[in-house]
């Protein structure tokens, strides 16, 4: 396939996903959600296995258990548990040890489920309120929203304890993550001058990019390895029944003064 061609495509699929107002139609893949919860429920069920219950809370290390055999088997049928699983976990947390064993899945499942969800205002710790608020997406920086008077980015150090502890916030991977951000900045800026310097469209220029660089995923993944084949048994000839042979006929020479 050209490369213009997997660009045209990828800018097509860019363009499906983040159109605003429409609802995409299923395709048939995964439901993310799903996917976070159940592994999520997993890490949470072996994490109370590793824990030794303190006297007295045996019976509730039991109804902790059989609370994550419900969501596990909710989530086999396909059906989200949100509140019921934040209800868990929030208590799982507290328990000794603390959230490390099941954090990352944690992290992926509870910042997924923040997408879309709306606020009647959100306030910064220095006072400033940003009203009527959408959160578009969580990251290990802060939050980015839609507000009233237009998009924001906000920075985890200037939110709440409340949002603090629900997504588990720390300053070494914020920096770590604007450090990155800052990186990938740099060599957009250095691409679009170079573009310009090219007399080429600059945003052409970063989407050929993009799709090249998405084309060396592919091309550097694992190989497939062909199955190993059993030896087959020894092939036996099979026994081929005599052919009665006719006569062969004789064909005389053609008369004379007739064309063939």
């Amino acid at each position: 396939m050209k490369l213009g061609k997997v660009i045209r495509t990828l800018l097509s699929l860019h363009v499906l996903v983040l159109a605003p107002g429409h609802l995409i139609a299923d395709t048939g893949e995964p439901d993310l959600e799903l996917d976070y919860q159940a592994a999520l429920v997993e890490a949470l069920s072996l994490h109370l296995e590793s824990l030794s219950p303190v006297d007295g809370a045996e019976v509730r290390f039991d109804e902790l258990r059989a609370g994550l055999k419900q969501l596990e088997n909710a989530t086999l049928a396909r059906k989200k548990s949100r509140e019921q699983l934040a209800e868990l976990e929030s208590e799982i947390r507290i328990l000794p040890q603390g959230v490390s064993a099941y954090r990352a899945q944690y992290l992926q499942w509870v910042r997924l489920i923040a997408e879309g969800e709306k606020h009647l205002e959100i306030r910064l710790q220095k006072g400033k309120i940003y009203r009527e608020a959408v959160i578009r997406r969580v990251t290990d920086i802060g939050m980015e929203i839609r507000h009233l008077s237009g998009s924001a980015r906000l920075r985890h150090d200037d939110l709440g304890e409340e949002w603090q502890d629900r997504f588990l916030w720390t300053g070494e991977e914020a920096r770590r993550s604007l450090v990155a951000e800052a990186s990938a900045d740099r060599k957009a800026a250095a691409l679009q001058r170079y573009a310009v310097e090219q007399g080429r469209d600059p945003v052409i220029a970063r989407e050929e990019a993009k799709a090249r660089l998405y084309l060396a995923e592919l091309e550097s993944s694992t190989p497939i390895v062909p199955a190993k084949l059993e030896p087959s048994e020894p092939l036996e000839l099979a026994e081929l029944e005599s052919a009665e042979l006719e006569p062969a006929r004789k064909v005389g020479s053609p008369s004379p003064g007739k064309s063939r």
